[in-house]
């Protein structure tokens, strides 16, 4: 097992840096001296109150106050600074294109485009395919170890359009239809190149002026001479740069592209610049030496951090708790929903709308929705194992239902408008006593590129919540499927019919715990009309919480604007709490824990005590808490060379190849670890290469610290979605929470939609699945 971790080695000396007062313009301060003493010095804020200023060249000028003696090993922040400053310095040197300062990000010179081109095909110098290396220099605080500075590295793709839109012009290109970007300074650094930034969407020209659309801050036209395409016109550059042949070196070009991203290629890649760095002697500060060392391994000399696997979780089918499986789908096969015995409607009226040229295709596939899909016996797999079948029960007999039925409503063609009078026809009878449990809307996979206005989607969502009806909906495409292909899509489908009628398919067994316990999930999404346009986060909110030893599901319909957001979060977690002490039976002096997991933000310290307060509040409780980040963009990686790969059902191809198996997990420190939420059966094509594990981090006034117990219960809750079979890339807790906050949040887009509607009993179901 391998980390992409560089140990670096540095002189453990000591220097004499001055410091500066950090006040209240210490903001402004540290940025003057940034941009006066760049070349001879690195600025620091260190701690509260102060900034630390160190020189960084020979005869440098002594800058600030009371110059002190630090070792360099007790300040590995400081000198984490240090050795990437030398870096950036010493890659700008070279010379290669900085992107970003922290984590660094720099432009190599190996161009995969022309590796791609036929024989005697030249490459135009302004677009191209170069590899990019991210390298993040921090200190690691491994669990029990000494700590270390390391350059934690990875490789990507790059896309290169280098001509400016007016030179593009008088080549030939049209613009029209595409975004187009000025480029700006993040940094006040020359060192780092400007980034795109977005202005809008070309919609005419007119010689040198564009007109533009979806633009940012209302612009109308730009100098086509003043600005460059974004990156995602590539294909279109690519085509008009090699006419005729675009496709077949675009193909080529996917491969390599793929490639790269496989395991084995991307840390021959990542082993071939630490080879490079380590050949190479660089300086902190004047006299003051580090090297790079090869990536950390399980049997390198230093200690490699506890490697184990999360256990598979206990699915619950009944209200005894005496039927039980570690498979989901199997388990509900063997012994039926949770709610069997409860469920209610037990015969569900549906709704159906569908375009009318569909309709025979939708009446077949609904046949094989409800009664199931019988599949010839097969000839046993690869491995010697019979296939099975995944749906040969269908909805109505694998949720134990008495009856299932349905009546058409028309919608003359595909546009919005017809949608919305079949809709209306449906709801017209709903009130006149047809009391429909859900709708079924039948879509086209190009639904999901129109905007939400023009979406027959959202248009018919809107409508049936309003009305307290769930929606499921299906594509057209997934309808004309085969049999064998079919029974997947079916079997999730009916999965989540079923949660959004309320009912229960199953419950996760809880730990054995002393402690009351409530995991509330933060999700968000940013919504926005159009790439450019006005655009808001909403926020969703999730709340799960033990009871009986099951984890039960309670009210998740919430959404609100970041704005209003710490508000709501608080509202959710009192009427969550009011409601679970009652139906519990908590009592004075119990023992209570909260989890609490985000994924789109840190907690912030006035966040955590507002929860503490209102806790305080609501009763005598002996309360423990942790607040844990859940995230998915970070740079680290894991490395299995062991695992040779999986076959690909659809390709025949191997994938996953050196990724760890799903549920390993490794603990960075003492409030961090790495949660393998994707292994190599989970990876979905052989192109999307090794997967990057989930990063959990707990906030340092979390008084519940155990940090196998909290990453064992995110493994368990990616296990317990009621929305697929198929394992999550994260828990339920966020995965929902994202859902309720991106569907809500679109919705909210309608200037007829009320958001009111989620308060009746449509918000207390499942309907965002």
């Amino acid at each position: 097992m391998l980390l992409n971790f560089s140990p670096i080695e540095f002189e453990d000396t000591e220097i004499e840096p001055g410091f500066f007062p950090y006040g209240t313009d210490g903001e402004q301060v540290l940025k003057e001296l940034r941009q006066q003493y760049r070349a001879t010095h690195v600025f620091r804020r260190d701690g509260p109150d102060q900034i630390i200023a160190v020189p960084v060249v020979a005869d440098a000028q002594r800058l600030g106050e009371k110059p002190k003696k630090i070792r360099l090993k007790e300040n590995l922040g400081l000198t984490a600074s240090l050795i990437r400053n030398s870096l950036i310095n010493y890659l700008v040197g070279l010379p290669r294109i900085v992107t970003n300062y922290d984590a660094i990000r720099f432009i190599a010179q190996e161009d995969i485009l022309h590796s791609s081109l036929p024989p005697g095909v030249t490459c135009p110098d302004w677009i191209g395919v170069r590899l990019l290396y991210e390298m993040a220099v921090r200190p690691i605080y491994f669990f029990r170890q000494e700590p270390f500075i390391a350059a934690v590295i990875d490789v990507r793709t790059t896309r290169i359009l280098d001509r400016t839109v007016g030179e593009l012009l008088e080549n030939g290109f049209s613009p029209v239809g595409h975004y187009v970007a000025t480029r700006v300074s993040k940094y006040q650094d020359p060192r780092i190149a400007p980034r795109a930034e977005l202005l809008g969407k070309v919609e005419a020209v007119e010689a040198n002026t564009l007109a533009l659309v979806d633009s940012k801050d209302h612009l109308q036209s730009v100098d086509a001479n003043e600005v460059w395409l974004e990156k995602r016109a590539f294909s279109a550059c690519l085509a008009h740069a090699f006419q005729g042949k675009d496709q077949l070196i675009g193909s080529d070009l996917e491969k390599a592209r793929a490639d790269l991203r496989s395991g084995p290629t991307k840390l021959r890649r990542i082993n071939s610049i630490v080879e490079f760095f380590a050949s190479k002697q660089y300086f902190l500060a004047p006299g003051i030496s580090f090297k790079f060392t090869p990536l950390l391994s399980d049997d390198s000399k230093r200690q490699f951090p506890p490697l184990e696997l999360a256990p598979k979780p206990t699915y619950i089918f009944d209200q005894t708790g005496s039927k039980t499986s570690t498979w989901n789908d199997g388990g509900l096969d063997q012994h039926g929903p949770y709610t069997a015995k409860v469920f209610t409607p037990n015969r569900p009226k549906l709704c159906v709308i569908c375009q009318r040229e569909q309709k025979g295709r939708v009446e077949q596939f609904l046949h094989k929705f409800i009664n199931g899909i019988v599949l010839p016996t097969a000839v046993p797999s690869y491995r010697g194992r019979q296939k099975r079948n995944y749906f040969e029960k269908g909805l109505l007999r694998k949720y134990a239902l008495q009856d299932v039925t349905y009546e058409f409503f028309l919608a003359e063609d595909r546009q919005p408008r017809s949608y919305k009078e079949a809709c209306r026809q449906a709801l017209e009878q709903h009130g006149a006593g047809m009391k429909w449990d859900l709708a079924l809307v039948q879509i086209e996979e190009s639904f999901h590129q129109l905007p939400v206005s023009q979406n027959p989607y959202f248009i018919t969502k809107g409508s049936f919540l309003a009305h307290q009806i769930p929606v499921q909906e299906f594509e057209i495409e997934t309808a004309q499927k085969n049999d064998r292909e079919l029974q997947y899509s079916l079997n999730n489908m009916a999965l989540a019919t079923y949660a959004k009628m309320n009912g229960i398919p199953w419950l996760l067994k809880a730990n054995p715990t002393i402690a009351h316990e409530l995991i509330i999930g933060l999700g968000s999404a940013n919504i926005a009309d159009g790439r450019l346009g006005d655009s808001e986060r909403y926020v969703g909110i999730t709340t799960v919480f033990s009871g009986d030893g099951n984890y039960h599901l309670t009210n998740v319909s919430r959404a609100v604007t970041i704005d209003c957001y710490q508000k709501a979060f608080l509202e959710a977690l009192r009427k969550a709490v009011s409601k679970v002490q009652q139906d519990m039976n908590w009592q004075p002096k119990d023992h209570v824990r909260l989890v609490f997991h985000a994924s789109f933000k840190r907690f912030r310290q006035d966040e955590v005590n507002s929860v503490k307060l209102l806790m305080s509040e609501l009763g005598n409780y002996e309360v423990e808490y942790a607040f844990l980040q859940l995230s998915e963009q970070h740079p680290y990686l894991l490395f299995d060379k062991s695992q040779s790969g999986v076959v690909d059902f659809e390709t025949k191809r191997t994938k996953g190849v050196f990724a760890p198996k799903r549920a390993s997990t490794l603990q960075l420190s003492k409030r961090a670890v790495l949660l393998c939420l994707t292994g190599p059966s989970e990876v979905k094509r052989p192109e999307d290469g090794v997967p990057s594990p989930l990063l959990l981090e707990l906030h340092r006034d979390s008084s519940f610290t155990d940090m196998t117990y909290l990453s064992r219960q995110v493994f368990a809750f990616s296990c317990h979605s009621w929305r697929t079979f198929l394992p999550a890339s994260v828990p339920v807790t966020i995965q929902y929470s994202d859902l309720i906050a991106r569907t809500l949040g679109h919705l909210s887009l309608f200037e007829k939609w009320d958001p009111d509607v989620m308060l009746g009993r449509i918000g207390k179901t499942r309907w965002f699945l």
